[in-house]
């Protein structure tokens, strides 16, 4: 494996992680067939950048892994209605995000910091 393929891949195990059952037994193909993962244009806070999200078959729980800075990472799990209008999701740390849009979206943190993902549609 070339030097440059090392992270994706890394990036690809670790994402996965987040919606399957905790293992120590490496990912089976079977498991990663059931994510659906894309990478998209996205922002940060105004800030342009590419975004990897990843989505369990099945399952409304959301990841999203940025490139820029730090590569920060959200985990998002809906705990509204489906819409496509402010749907309230809530991330690990427990803050609370609403949803807008469907192929592209934006998700604005509710509270002091007002965070803003905008995602571009593929």
């Amino acid at each position: 494996m070339s030097n440059s393929a090392a992270p994706a891949l890394s990036l690809l195990l670790l994402a996965a992680s987040i919606a399957l059952p905790a293992s120590s037994a490496p990912l089976s193909a079977e498991q990663l067939g059931r994510l659906r993962i894309s990478q998209r244009p996205c922002s940060l806070n105004k800030t342009r950048q590419t975004c990897v999200i990843t989505v369990p078959e099945g399952s409304e729980v959301m990841r999203i892994d940025f490139s820029a800075g730090d590569q920060p990472f959200w985990v998002f799990t809906p705990t509204g209605a489906p819409t496509t209008d402010r749907r309230p999701y809530r991330d690990a740390q427990g803050r609370t995000w609403l949803f807008s849009g469907h192929r592209s979206f934006q998700l604005v943190e509710q509270g002091p910091f007002r965070n803003v993902i905008e995602v571009e549609s593929p």
